[in-house]
């Protein structure tokens, strides 16, 4: 007779403790393969309410603004499968990409689940600029000089990389030799700093390209202006 009460006891508990509404995913993990960087790819996500109750989808995040979902409705009966449609835009990767994104609900023995996307993003055609020195050290300058320093800019991309900016403050003037490098070649930047007054100075020179990553190239300039003529040591 005990153990007769003792498992309808049992039973009663695991009844109570599984009632309510629940999620079950199809898959939690989607990988999308090899792509060319630039492709939008478009991912399902199938769930089913495998639960007795309302199943009521709160909210979805993403990792990132790569992804969109957009549910077509909130609330799941009992037993009513659905889908979670994500958009992953690839451009502006490269390699291995792992996101994720977060599904709030009501089932209460899991209501957060985590769903990941992954894949190897590939580039087609890109540009990369590379420099020789990122930083141009003039030293102490009379402030009746004006010093030149040389900086490498080169492409290892396989299409042309463009110089399509250049901004700098009053002090520095800029010279290229081209400003179209093709794959594999490399161009000579002049930097000339023109000083204003005396004292220790700092500024940066940008230089703004179609390269695929980092496209804005940044040099730190520095030097010590000293008034009159500087000696030179024997």
């Amino acid at each position: 007779m005990k153990k007769t009460i003792f498992l309808l006891v049992f039973m009663i508990i695991v009844v109570m403790v599984h009632a309510g509404p629940e999620i079950t995913f199809e898959k939690k993990k989607v990988d999308f393969g090899e792509i060319i960087s630039g492709k939008v790819m478009d991912l399902v996500y199938n769930f089913e309410n495998t639960g007795d109750e309302l199943l009521i989808i709160k909210n979805i995040n993403t990792s990132c603004g790569c992804t969109y979902t957009r549910l077509e409705k909130k609330e799941y009966k009992p037993g009513e499968k659905g889908t979670i449609p994500l958009k992953f835009f690839s451009k502006g990767y490269r390699g291995k990409v792992v996101k994720t994104v977060t599904v709030a609900s009501n089932d209460k023995s899991d209501p957060y689940v985590r769903l990941v996307l992954s894949g190897l993003i590939k580039l087609k055609d890109f540009s990369v600029v590379e420099v020789d020195k990122d930083v141009l050290d003039f030293g102490e300058i009379s402030i009746s000089e004006n010093p030149s320093k040389e900086v490498v800019i080169k492409n290892t991309g396989n299409i042309d990389l463009r110089i399509l900016e250049v901004t700098h403050s009053p002090e520095v003037s800029t010279i290229f030799t081209k400003k179209i490098i093709k794959p594999g070649k490399d161009c000579i930047l002049t930097v000339t700093f023109i000083p204003l007054q005396i004292g220790q100075f700092s500024t940066f020179l940008r230089v703004r390209t179609n390269a695929f990553k980092s496209p804005l190239l940044i040099i730190r300039l520095k030097t010590d202006i000293k008034e009159g003529k500087m000696e030179k040591e024997e």
